[in-house]
């Protein structure tokens, strides 16, 4: 099977890999093109190469000083206006100066310009919407999700006994309760998040929260009951 028409997510070395060698420039040509096609579509994955960028790219853009050779001097003022010396020819080793200290900063700030420019994937649609509301009825919790992706907003402060975490929980038809992580208790917004479990967020009917022992449910699998639910709809 082509690398391009399997699901990367279940090979997560491979999407590594892919990633690294995207931002080191060593993968090419058509393969290069069709990696960046799947990054407008993949936010998860452009998340793996802004990783990638934010580790390679501060080393490609920074190096050490390189003093320029007294020939590049003298070629450079037998160029300006007013010069009177005799004109002298650049040599080999301004040459091989020019190669070794401009060409691979001028080739890393092309890359970032054209990673941003052009590769760079849109913010995808959230198309479903779940709100879970406090015993106050007041909004707490906004789950936005896509088929793929999820993210999720904190409205108000929560009171949470200590020792305990509220765990969020995907409902799906004929499945078990799938986690989809602990619940922040402060106002705040998370980045774009990979569904869990590699489960398609149309398939999700409820979203449910429990209290777990801090941390999280030991089993995999609400221990408490549930406190919250909210359904997820199409807005």
């Amino acid at each position: 099977m082509s690398v391009w028409n399997m699901e990367l997510r279940k090979f997560p070395r491979l999407a590594e890999l892919l990633a690294a060698s995207y931002v080191l420039g060593t993968l090419q040509g058509r393969a290069r093109l069709r990696f960046a096609h799947m990054l407008r579509q993949r936010p998860w994955l452009a998340r793996i190469v802004a990783r990638w960028e934010d580790a390679l790219m501060p080393k490609a853009l920074t190096g050490p000083a390189r003093p320029a050779p007294a020939s590049v001097w003298h070629a450079v003022q037998a160029q300006l206006p007013g010069h009177t010396g005799p004109a002298r020819m650049t040599t080999a080793p301004a040459q091989s100066w020019w190669r070794a200290s401009w060409w691979p900063a001028l080739s890393a700030a092309l890359t970032v310009a054209l990673l941003v420019v052009w590769f760079w994937p849109t913010p995808p649609q959230m198309p479903y919407t779940a709100v879970l509301t406090n015993a106050q009825g007041k909004p707490t919790w906004v789950i936005r999700a896509n088929a793929h992706d999820m993210r999720l907003r904190t409205l108000e402060n929560v009171a949470l006994p200590q020792g305990h975490s509220y765990q969020l929980w995907a409902l799906v038809p004929h499945r078990k309760p799938i986690s989809m992580g602990l619940l922040p208790t402060q106002p705040s917004e998370s980045p774009i998040l990979p569904a869990p479990d590699h489960i398609d967020m149309q398939s999700v009917e409820l979203v449910a929260v429990t209290m777990e022992p801090a941390g999280g449910s030991p089993t995999g699998q609400p221990t408490g009951p549930i406190l919250f639910k909210a359904y997820l709809v199409r807005s």
